[in-house]
């Protein structure tokens, strides 16, 4: 079979595959090969291909009578998104405070892969060179968000992170030396809170404190961020304080109390 022909095979399979998962719902939550074949125009072979792949990823599950159903693997997918849209509720609230308090844009993110993602925010009514829109992204390493997550992750986690941190221009505080930034994010865990200033670009800080779920984890993170001259300015040591009464005032929302 030609690259490019092997290409279109697959693209379809996979476009087939999402086909059959999205004709399961909660008045058909068991289908069989033959229902799933006639509902999409394809052939029983097909159907019984790609099942047999969905079966093996655990997307699907055999049932007694052969039919199949949703595998566990979407009740755990969805507890992901369900934690994520109630960190999202949840902080809302927080994060106006802090925006009110100090004037500096607020924000709640996740970690992805390397990245920090923006679940939420309270904007500042004051000019700022940095605007992280919700669903937006930046690398973890050079963000007090990030910090704040990466800094109670498993060691090999943060291991992989430090073998590859981005040699690509950012602030000049970045760090980019491995063993430097392992020993940084220890510091990090220890005093409870992250101070990036002039990391992810010149006259650009944030300071990030973790926030946790109902079993102690670190899920995410609250921040202020706005230019270094004005958060330098402030008072940071009630910055810090407030940040921290903020990230136990969300992880108590989402059930944790130590």
């Amino acid at each position: 079979m030609k690259t490019g022909h092997k290409k279109d095979y697959t693209l379809h399979s996979v476009i087939n595959a999402m086909r059959i998962l999205r004709l399961f719902t909660p008045q058909r939550p068991e289908l069989g090969v033959t229902e799933i074949a006639k509902a999409l125009g394809l052939s029983k072979s097909t159907v019984h291909f790609l099942i047999t792949t969905l079966t093996k990823e655990e997307l699907l599950e055999k049932t007694p009578d052969s039919k199949y159903k949703l595998g566990l693997v979407f009740l755990r997918l969805s507890g992901i998104i369900e934690e994520q849209m109630e960190i999202h509720r949840e902080s809302l609230p927080v994060l106006i405070k802090l925006r009110d308090e100090f004037d500096e844009n607020a924000y709640i993110g996740i970690l992805e892969q390397n990245k920090v993602a923006y679940l939420q925010k309270a904007e500042s009514r004051k000019p700022a060179i940095v605007l992280s829109q919700i669903g937006n992204r930046n690398p973890a390493f050079c963000t007090g968000t990030g910090k704040a997550i990466l800094a109670y992750q498993k060691e090999e986690l943060i291991a992989e992170i430090a073998a590859d941190l981005p040699s690509y221009n950012l602030g000049p505080n970045a760090i980019r030396d491995p063993a430097l930034f392992k020993r940084h994010l220890q510091e990090v865990k220890q005093q409870g809170y992250a101070v990036c200033i002039d990391e992810i670009d010149i006259g650009i800080a944030s300071i990030g404190v973790p926030v946790r779920n109902y079993t102690g984890k670190v899920v995410a993170a609250v921040s202020i961020v706005g230019p270094t001259e004005r958060i330098q300015s402030k008072d940071m040591s009630l910055m810090i304080r407030k940040l921290k009464e903020a990230g136990r005032e969300i992880s108590a929302k989402l059930g944790y109390y130590p």
